[in-house]
């Protein structure tokens, strides 16, 4: 069962890019980012699996090299680690599906979670 959630994770990590290549100039991703790179504090907005929207805060802290994430969402607390492939930051957050992320030229995030079925965005603050 771990090397199917593996294996998902690099097709997830794989699509990422392809989808990055097709993108115009201005929403280019970044290359080997680090957790330096995108530590900070955002902010969120996204949409749930059933399409409904939600907002809030996010902080990336890195420990040890590891990102570690915490949302605030409608007043609930959600954490989550994470690491890099490439300019791709895959975060384990408890869920059966990790949240997947591509990092854009400009410092934000894009990512997608429940199994790409939800999607949100980080917006450096």
């Amino acid at each position: 069962m771990q090397l199917i959630r593996f294996c998902l994770v690099i097709m997830l990590a794989v699509g990422s890019f392809a989808l990055a290549a097709n993108l115009p100039a201005q929403a280019q991703v970044q290359q080997n980012v680090t957790v330096d790179d995108i530590a900070g504090n955002y902010r969120v907005r996204g949409r749930n699996p059933d399409g409904s929207a939600y907002k809030g805060s996010v902080s990336i802290v890195d420990v040890d090299g590891v990102a570690n994430l915490k949302w605030n969402v409608a007043g609930r607390i959600y954490k989550g680690q994470g690491n890099f492939i490439g300019n791709v930051l895959v975060v384990n957050w408890g869920s059966a599906h990790p949240v997947i992320y591509t990092v854009g030229l400009d410092g934000n995030l894009a990512g997608t979670w429940n199994d790409g079925q939800a999607s949100e965005k980080l917006t450096r603050q």
